[in-house]
């Protein structure tokens, strides 16, 4: 081995060096603690029976919603309508639909300041009431594939 491979075997062993201690104090600052929060469900014991519920489940590529009323359930795909001054809660995961995979997704709802992560086998909950009619866009701001793009759809909120 010359002099010159010798030179490029210690920079090599001192890069790696320097990777592990940063990954090392990294993990140690951090800790596994970090990972098991991320895990963690949102609580579901202050959820006030009042609230009107709807379940919202992340699949590829589509956001759908289901939620009761006088007439049974009523399921709907990439579009919502609910009433002003009311309080909602979200139940929001994710499942696989008719796709191999479930992934992680995020239902963005910018005017009413909601963002929650829609995680598989994981169940997430957010309560806002709307004070404004209209007609917002809502949209999954995490990266879930392909046909990522299409999943957006319309919350209408009516008197």
């Amino acid at each position: 081995m010359n002099k010159k491979m010798k030179i490029e075997a210690l920079w090599l062993i001192g890069v790696l060096v320097v990777l592990g201690a940063a990954a090392g104090l990294n993990i140690y600052t951090t800790g596994l603690p970090a990972f098991s929060i991320a895990t963690k469900e949102t609580p579901h014991t202050n959820i006030n029976p009042n609230n009107h519920i709807i379940d919202v489940t992340g699949e590829q590529w589509a956001w759908v919603f289901t939620k009761e009323n006088a007439t049974g359930t009523h399921t709907c795909t990439d579009s919502l309508t609910i009433h002003v001054n009311t309080t909602y809660t979200l139940i929001v995961s994710s499942s696989k639909g008719s796709h191999q995979f479930a992934v992680i997704h995020d239902l963005y709802i910018a005017q009413f300041d909601i963002q929650i992560y829609a995680v598989p086998g994981q169940n997430n909950t957010i309560t806002f009431t709307p004070v404004h009619t209209g007609v917002f866009i809502f949209e999954c701001v995490e990266y879930c594939g392909y046909d990522h793009y299409l999943m957006r759809g319309y919350l209408t909120v009516v008197k």
